[in-house]
């Protein structure tokens, strides 16, 4: 049995999911939530395996409430429900430790789908077709969900920060790294910033000492 659990702060939504999953033999939703808080506190008393969270909800949004479950649960799997399609809120969400991210209107049987991919751990968006395209946002298709890190912990760097840092080495700059790799500029910022936390450096020319220094690229 898949144990559910859904952070909506639409009423309407919540229970309308909460309903049509329960239908399915194989799944029960264990708790709803209406605030990012509220799925935290849920979460650590009715573990679920797989949780289908919302990104903008009064108070704790969908991902810091991601974070926080993971911190106390890490190997709890979420999909990501949502209306944006913002660039910045998708990466923050998969940054997170969404599996899956999916505009609401997906049709029931393909976020059923969603779910028992997730929970077998097949879940391959690069094999999807264009039906399911529809309703997934872009970004996690060129942020290579499934590809590993260089190493493991919080601190390493995605096969995607891999690859702006060799274009940082290149002499490329943000705006070149935009139009080649088809993000918005904004992105390409939050990633060097991201990119430099986990590097440990201020600035682009320490980025590129270190990664020479520890053949990144």
């Amino acid at each position: 049995m898949i144990r559910i659990g859904i952070a909506e702060d639409q009423t309407l939504i919540r229970e309308s999911l909460a309903i049509v999953l329960g239908l399915e033999i194989d799944i029960e939703v264990s708790w709803t939530a209406a605030t990012g808080a509220e799925a935290v506190s849920r979460m650590a008393s009715e573990p679920a395996d797989v949780v289908l969270m919302d990104l903008r909800m009064p108070g704790l949004d969908g991902a810091s409430a991601m974070r926080r479950i993971r911190s106390q649960t890490p190997e709890a799997r979420f999909i990501v429900l949502t209306t944006f399609r913002h660039d910045e809120w998708l990466m923050e969400a998969i940054d997170a430790g969404a599996a899956a991210c999916l505009l609401k209107e997906v049709p029931p049987e393909l976020l059923i789908e969603a779910v028992r991919g997730v929970v077998r751990g097949d879940w391959d968006p690069e094999r999807w077709t264009p039906d399911w395209r529809k309703y997934a946002p872009e970004l996690q298709f060129r942020m290579r969900l499934s590809s590993p890190s260089i190493a493991g912990g919080p601190d390493a760097l995605s096969s995607r920060e891999l690859s702006i840092l060799g274009k940082l080495c290149a002499g490329a700059t943000n705006k070149e790294i935009s139009a080649d790799l088809h993000l918005t500029e904004g992105t390409v910022k939050n990633y060097v910033s991201a990119l430099y936390a986990k590097l440990g450096v201020r600035h682009r020319a320490e980025a590129v000492k270190i990664a020479r220094e520890r053949a990144l690229v």
